[in-house]
């Protein structure tokens, strides 16, 4: 039987670490909000909330696309021989 998947084997990695990029955005965004509705927090707009973070989720984002869209398996790490 042969098994053909949407994907090769080696570009699940590539699939784990774009979702590792996202959940790394995710998680910068979390948490900052005051402890008091009368009070402002200004950590609400720091510099890692503001454009770190939603690169790194955008960033996650192209890099699942691209190894979904790559019929061929992706070589970064050259393997040696």
């Amino acid at each position: 039987m042969d098994n053909k998947f949407a994907i090769p084997k080696e570009n699940v990695l590539y699939l784990i670490i774009g979702l590792a990029v996202m959940v790394l955005g995710y998680l910068l965004l979390m948490g900052g909000g005051a402890d008091s509705p009368e009070v402002f927090n200004y950590a609400l707009f720091s510099f890692t909330r503001m454009y770190i973070a939603p690169l790194l989720i955008v960033g996650g984002f192209v890099i699942e696309l691209v190894v979904l869209l790559c019929k061929k398996h992706i070589t970064v790490f050259k393997k040696k021989q």
